[in-house]
């Protein structure tokens, strides 16, 4: 039967074309199945906007018997071989209508069962709804004795189910009945969608001649006439109910996890406090940087100054007349690497390079071995490369040595060691030239031809390479490993300098080694009872002060102390701190070995905005299924920490930039955090633009340390081929 045409029209008038616009028939039985298709039961029909009349009074029994005699056999509903793709978006359509309605039961009981699965596994809202049955009970009860009245009119007892209902209202919103609710007709929709859209069709035939026997039974005669505008008001009425429980119980759990946090956060203030720097204290910083800076510049003082403020011997930048070929070795960490660079017109660079991991027994053994081992990587090197390959049997190679350790230099080819910093501690080395030493391990290695022409310190290199483009590049600053600046400046105002002093030399390079400052105590008004611990515990108590409070190879370990200090207080983690380390060796493990937390743990969880990062990194050191309370706190801790050496590192560049007293000032930067934190370097430049109000930019200096180095190689061969040709010309 096509379209049902054949259909009986259900008895009573049918609203015709020419009727009022506000009213529309429904008076099909595939209207009817329609309108089942949004309500899933004949039970649930709304009759206060309805005209019902010609209809039976049927009673629950009869009611309850209709249905369960529409209810389809489950087998029937779950055969999967009923189950196939509908051929066109016209015969799903059909499909979906068809099945709406002969397993409208069914349906009806799976959204039921759908609803009963989400009560019992929220038992916050299973409860509320057993207090309002309760409720209503004991109102039922109430009544059967006396009806309530007030100001001697009678409340029904509808009335008195109504206002129950409406005082759990709050509760329902707390316990997220707004949520469950989009969660059910959601899932429904879903599910009815899904089985009415892929379960084949039923036999039409059968289905079009129980259509026509309902349509002609005298038992169940309705006609239906509906309001529109009524019907949609009703609709967006309860839309609007339902978005509005949903939205307020979003907004109250999330209002409640908000309260529970400032509570925790209250539990950790009096421990991040200490971290959290005003602009008095930053401000205090500076004072006592610029004063440490001055004291460096007059004597070499060790005992009463904290800054060494070592002349580089570096007194001029690239011109862009620099040419040639060099090598270049960047020692600063538990690895180096060699580059051969090579310097073409206009300071155009091409750059080959390799990094070789240093064994950790040469980091605390004997320092010979540590140099001839860079020896033998630098023939490797050059063998892997083919470097001498159409070069003279008599040629050398120009090295250039970055070695980003505290040097006092007495030229650019001589520097003697004052302290080893970042995790070294080979013997033998402090106190004697590190260049002559280099050299030494070279000239033991048969057939490699190499001077080192050059010591640079990593900072005098990422200058160098910036200077080469921006000729208001002034300064370089390392934030990395480990710290340190380096800048421009004027020969009368370096006391201690006791090179030429003509008008070829009015600046030189300022190796400021600032990472020590805070030795003799000018920074304990911001030292914490956990940066004390962990300078303890260093290779290197009571040095570097400075360094420990900002640099990567420092910053992870400050968290861990923190966190480690929380657990043992039962705010993070209660109940996992175990005194045995049998019971959760990982996690102790995480607890007790230093260095366990990195630096580019803090800046992943400080980055992190919904907290799945931070519970990965928790479960990869051994901290298991943390809760969303314990990442919350410990994102805190990143945020404040990383804040702290952000601000730190602010306020020292701030000082270079105001003892330049430039116009426009460009700090040539280079780091593992400057390159890598995000959050690190933009708290540094907001933190630095207030309290600079000069013109000034940071640039990240690219391989600052192979090419600014390189250039200063060419830089000093320029310099001396310019000498000799001068001599020549103009000879004494």
């Amino acid at each position: 039967m096509s379209d049902m045409s054949t259909t009986k029209q259900l008895s009573g008038d049918i609203l015709s074309p020419s009727s009022q616009h506000s009213e529309v028939p429904l008076g099909t039985a595939k209207d009817i199945s329609l309108f089942f298709l949004f309500t899933n039961s004949f039970l649930l029909i709304d009759r206060s906007n309805w005209t019902l009349s010609n209809i039976q009074k049927l009673n629950v029994s009869e009611l309850y018997t209709r249905q369960r005699q529409s209810l389809r056999s489950w087998t029937e509903f779950f055969n999967t071989n009923q189950f196939k793709v509908p051929a066109n978006i016209k015969a799903g359509g059909r499909r979906i209508l068809l099945n709406v309605e002969h397993f409208q039961t069914n349906y009806a009981i799976v959204t039921i069962l759908l609803s009963i699965y989400c009560i019992i596994t929220t038992p916050a809202l299973l409860f509320v709804l057993l207090a309002m049955g309760a409720g209503c009970y004991l109102v039922s009860l109430k009544n059967r004795e006396s009806q309530l009245a007030i100001m001697g009119r009678q409340i029904s007892l509808t009335h008195q189910y109504l206002a129950v209902m409406c005082l759990c209202v709050p509760l329902l919103v707390m316990v997220g009945a707004g949520s469950a609710i989009f969660w059910i007709l959601g899932a429904s929709v879903v599910v009815i969608f899904l089985h009415a859209l892929f379960h084949q069709t039923p036999n039409q035939e059968a289905y079009g001649v129980q259509m026509e026997e309902m349509a002609s039974s005298s038992d169940y005669i309705i006609e239906f006439k509906i309001d529109v505008f009524k019907t949609l008001k009703l609709v967006g009425i309860t839309a609007s109910v339902l978005t509005a429980i949903g939205v307020s119980a979003y907004y109250i759990n999330r209002h409640l996890q908000s309260s529970k946090r400032i509570i925790l956060r209250d539990e950790v203030r009096n421990i991040l406090r200490p971290f959290q720097l005003t602009e008095e204290q930053i401000r205090r910083v500076m004072a006592n940087l610029n004063t440490e800076m001055t004291n460096g510049l007059k004597c070499d003082d060790a005992a009463t100054n904290d800054l060494a403020m070592f002349p580089t011997y570096v007194h001029h930048g690239p011109s862009g007349q620099e040419s040639g070929e060099y090598l270049v070795v960047d020692l600063g960490g538990s690895n180096f690497r060699v580059s051969h660079v090579v310097i073409e017109a206009r300071n155009r660079m091409r750059l080959n390079n390799k990094i070789f991991l240093i064994p950790h027994s040469l980091l605390l053994g004997e320092g010979e071995k540590l140099f001839d081992y860079i020896a033998e990587c630098l023939q490797r090197f050059i063998d892997d490369n083919k470097l001498s390959l159409h070069k003279s049997t008599d040629y050398k190679f120009d090295l250039a040595f970055t070695f980003s350790f505290p040097c006092k230099q007495t030229s650019l080819r001589e520097a003697t060691l004052v302290s080893w910093t970042k995790g070294f501690s080979c013997t033998s080395v402090v106190g004697n030239d590190v260049v002559l030493m280099l050299q030494q391990a070279i000239n033991r290695r048969k057939g490699l031809k190499i001077e080192v022409v050059a010591l640079v310190n990593d900072t005098v290199g990422t200058l160098m390479a910036c200077s080469s483009i921006y000729r208001d590049c002034k300064a370089g600053v390392i934030l990395g490993t480990g710290i340190n600046a380096c800048y421009f400046e004027h020969i009368e105002n370096v006391p201690k300098w006791a090179g030429l002093r003509d008008n070829t030399t009015k600046q030189i390079i300022i190796s400021t080694e600032w990472g020590a400052l805070g030795k003799n105590g000018c920074l304990d008004f911001i030292r914490t009872d956990i940066d004390r611990e962990l300078d303890e515990s260093s290779l290197t108590p009571q040095q570097q002060v400075f360094e420990k409070m900002i640099s990567a190879l420092y910053l992870g370990e400050i968290v861990r102390l923190i966190i480690v200090d929380l657990v043992q207080r039962s705010i993070l983690f209660p109940g996992r701190m175990q005194k045995s380390p049998s019971i959760r060796p990982d996690y102790n493990i995480f607890l007790i070995l230093r260095g366990s937390f990195y630096a580019k743990h803090v800046a992943d969880i400080e980055s992190d905005t919904n907290l799945s990062i931070t519970a990965t990194i928790l479960t990869s050191i051994g901290i298991h299924e943390p809760s969303y309370d314990d990442c919350y706190i410990i994102r805190e801790v990143c945020k404040t920490v990383s804040l702290r050496a952000a601000k730190l590192a602010a306020a020292a560049i701030a000082v270079l930039i105001n003892r330049l007293n430039m116009p426009s000032v460009t700090v040539a930067v280079d780091g593992t955090l400057f390159r890598h934190h995000q959050k690190f370097k933009k708290n540094l430049i907001r933190t630095l633009d207030r309290l600079v109000p000069r013109t000034h930019r940071l640039v990240l200096s690219e391989d600052g340390s192979s090419k600014g180095s390189a250039l200063v190689a060419a830089v000093d061969r320029r310099l001396k081929t310019a000498s000799v040709t001068y001599e020549k010309s103009f000879p004494s």
